[in-house]
């Protein structure tokens, strides 16, 4: 099938990594510190003992960490089914997700609770935590930071009662999450049979760019009734006034997809310090005829028009079709591990200079590693080659983040290779959370920052058919110190029930009934928590 005429453009990438990603770092490598717990499920059952997708900023005046994730604590014990394929553990409808935790004393203690308001708007918090800070607007409507921060918090918003599709919000705190606003939809594209996903959001907040204060919001529109994947399609949106009100959408994205051409894998958005809006995707993604491409857009007037997608690199992500999981559902897996991942870009802006980094994880030569670029206008892009490689492990979940003097700090996730006579072998990989930061000769070797290791088998959707630990972590820079969150299930332990009900879906039994895990299971079954760790630059 020929490419659709929305073309995509070739940035100018250069062959080969950058030798200096940023100068004068010395090499000694991140430093990680204690690992500590954020969420505050202590000691309850599956599901409440599920969180996910971890976010996190901080207020650059008051120093406190902010942080979000997916959290069933609300939801009720399972009840178990006796209906084949059902689930034993149903969510909730009006059920919260979206959970924020707070931390003044650099991450060694939390405190939190549930994103308030959304009844206001007729919803319920839908999860896909995104948070980021900015200059406060002062009395004259100017933004500075003498007047202060506020925080942002981008979260779906679930119909309830059933009325629609899911929508984009925001909420916006002056505190660092003692009390919220409550959420305001910046999404407008819903209707019965579309909804809003993996939304993201973006300060504008180095002083001197020309939408100083502005934040921006970007997602995906999945069409429910449509044809060829979804139709999905990328729009942004932005915000002069600290989330209160939005601009109209703009689609930035082409709006067709199909089997053949692949489809739309929505990533993330960021700012340069020069006020270009960068917003990046992975395009073609798993087609059976085109190359998978990593793609940005960029708008240099604050987000009003942006260029067609300009091609960054090509991506190999891991495998879609092929994997004993395709019984229940395709989506890309690292080998040794039913649940999803996916190789889409993360982005980070150098508040240093107008340098913009992106990363992603790569499974060319069947090894996962994160491998990245640079540009310093959104056009022009510079391969960074090889970030971070683990031997004998499988790299997934990178995300960056830039510290006030220019260091690129990457935190990812790698998962031990499962032996090669047996690619799906599950149950007995593990995990760990590591760390890699920018230095004179490229990039530091990657430092383990989890204390302990996590096995996935101890994870679960609801449904009890697949390992689940989200689609992301979250990473924020200080001027010498990052903090790193991400989802850890190194309290959870597997259970044989739920092996042997996943063993019989996978091999296309259509009688099989879920066990109940609360009581056929042990109490930390499912148990997959947030941790943060603080990593000296």
């Amino acid at each position: 099938m020929m490419r659709p005429k929305f073309a995509l453009l070739a940035g100018a990438l250069m062959i080969g990594a950058l030798t200096m990603p940023v100068p004068g770092q010395a090499a000694a490598g991140p430093t990680p510190g204690a690992n500590n717990l954020v969420d505050l499920d202590h000691g309850a059952l599956f599901p409440q003992n599920k969180q996910n997708e971890p976010a996190i900023t901080r207020d650059p005046i008051t120093g406190v960490l902010v942080a979000g994730a997916n959290d069933e604590l609300s939801q009720p014990l399972c009840p178990g089914t006796t209906a084949p394929l059902a689930s034993p553990c149903p969510f909730k409808p009006g059920a919260p997700t979206s959970a924020f935790y707070r931390s003044g004393d650099g991450g060694a203690t939390w405190t939190g609770g549930y994103l308030p308001g959304f009844d206001a708007i007729g919803r319920t918090s839908g999860g896909d935590p995104v948070l980021d800070f900015g200059p406060r607007r002062c009395a004259n409507g100017a933004f500075s930071y003498t007047c202060g921060a506020v925080i942002y918090y981008g979260s779906l918003a679930d119909p309830f009662p059933e009325r629609g599709g899911e929508l984009g919000t925001v909420s916006r705190t002056y505190d660092d999450g003692v009390t919220w606003s409550d959420p305001v939809v910046a999404s407008s594209t819903d209707n019965s049979s579309n909804f809003v996903d993996h939304e993201w959001i973006a300060a504008d907040k180095v002083a001197g760019s020309p939408h100083f204060g502005r934040v921006y919001m970007d997602w995906a529109v999945f069409c429910n009734s449509c044809a060829g994947n979804g139709n999905v399609k990328i729009y942004t949106t932005h915000s002069d006034d600290e989330g209160r009100t939005w601009s109209k959408a703009v689609k930035v994205s082409a709006a067709n997809n199909n089997t053949p051409q692949g489809f739309r894998e929505t990533g993330q958005m960021t700012v340069a310090s020069d006020g270009t809006v960068e917003v990046f995707w992975t395009e073609n993604a798993d087609s059976t005829k085109l190359p998978s491409l990593q793609v940005v857009t960029t708008s240099k007037d604050g987000g009003e028009t942006y260029t067609a997608p300009i091609t960054i690199a090509q991506v190999v992500d891991y495998p879609l079709r092929g994997t004993p999981f395709d019984a229940v559902d395709l989506f890309n897996r690292v080998p040794g591990m039913s649940a999803r991942v996916d190789c889409f870009p993360h982005p980070a802006a150098d508040p240093s200079s107008n340098r913009v980094y992106v990363v992603w994880c790569d499974f060319t030569g069947g090894h996962g590693t994160v491998t990245g670029a640079v540009s310093s206008d959104g056009l022009n892009w510079t391969s960074l080659g090889t970030i971070a490689s683990v031997s004998g492990r499988n790299a997934f979940f990178p995300e960056p983040a830039v510290t006030s003097s220019g260091v690129v700090a990457v935190a990812f996730d790698a998962l031990t290779a499962p032996p090669a006579s047996n690619p799906w072998q599950t149950g007995v990989q593990a995990y760990d959370t590591y760390i890699v930061e920018s230095t004179t000769g490229g990039w530091s070797a990657p430092a383990r920052v989890s204390t302990a290791s996590s096995n996935p088998d101890g994870s679960s959707y609801n449904n009890l058919m697949e390992q689940f630990i989200g689609d992301y972590i979250g990473i924020v820079a200080g001027a010498r110190t990052a903090w790193v969150v991400w989802t850890d299930t190194r309290n959870a332990t597997p259970c044989a029930a739920v092996n042997a009900y996943r063993s019989a879906v996978y091999a296309g039994t259509k009688t099989a009934v879920a066990p109940n895990p609360d009581t056929a299971c042990q109490a930390s079954f499912g148990d997959t928590d947030t941790f943060v760790s603080a990593v000296g630059l």
